[in-house]
């Protein structure tokens, strides 16, 4: 799929017609690891990034059961349908709607270092790098997070206990803020569903190429740019 911004326009055209259940936040009854053909970020990886087909939250979940119900049913045991039912939706919901906003922002990249310098795979995704960013003859693999201190202890472990940080190139924090009014937030669709600020990554492609950017040196953020190490 061509990357433009048109592209962007129309993706943020179908974020707005999302419907947010908040309720699916909180709601923890299924928990356990989605190993293999039953991890959901790989097929969501296969329809936006291979097939171009986005699709809203319903219609993934009746798309991910019907490729992996009956295999669900088979490796999960569970006394009442109704109750684990509900639960894989809550789980796949928060799955989709990170890769969500990662793929907001990866949209949002392809138009400021242009689509031939963004890359984005499933191998990439498993080791850990929502997508890469090539400028100046360098590569930059991109996290996308939550600015939050839980985020950031957990982005921590995985770099120093988990290996995350083993692909080639420099690895670069990306982190967005869910508060309005801080330089990193997000803005807000109609509908609530927040999307990466172009003044956010405008200023990431001008700390970039003034150099200041180098692997793993972005460790926070205040009201009015990076905090490096």
């Amino acid at each position: 799929m061509r990357l433009s911004k048109d592209t962007l326009t129309c993706y943020e055209a179908f974020l707005s017609t999302l419907r947010k259940d908040p309720a699916h936040a909180y709601m923890r009854q299924v928990e356990m690891n989605l190993y293999g053909a039953l991890n959901p970020s790989g097929i969501l990886n296969r329809l936006y990034f291979e097939e171009g087909r986005w699709l809203g939250f319903e219609d993934f979940f009746r798309h991910y059961l019907s490729l992996h119900g009956e295999t669900i049913r088979r490796t999960f045991r569970y006394e009442k349908e109704e109750d684990f039912i509900p639960g894989l939706k809550a789980r796949l919901y928060r799955t989709q709607f990170g890769f969500l906003t990662e793929y907001h922002a990866f949209l949002l990249s392809a138009v400021f270092f242009g689509s031939e310098n963004v890359h984005r795979s499933v191998a990439l995704d498993r080791a850990g790098v929502d997508f890469q960013v090539r400028l100046n003859g360098k590569t930059y693999n991109i996290h996308i997070f939550v600015d939050t201190e839980r985020s950031w202890k957990y982005r921590r472990i995985k770099s120093e206990e988990r290996g995350v940080d083993g692909m080639p190139g420099m690895h670069v924090n990306l982190p967005y803020s869910l508060q309005e009014g801080r330089f990193n937030s997000v803005r807000y669709l109609p509908n609530r569903f927040g999307v990466y600020r172009e003044e956010y990554l405008r200023y990431f492609v001008e700390e970039m190429k003034a150099g200041r950017v180098g692997d793993n040196n972005i460790v926070g953020t205040t009201g009015d740019g990076f905090v490096y190490r």
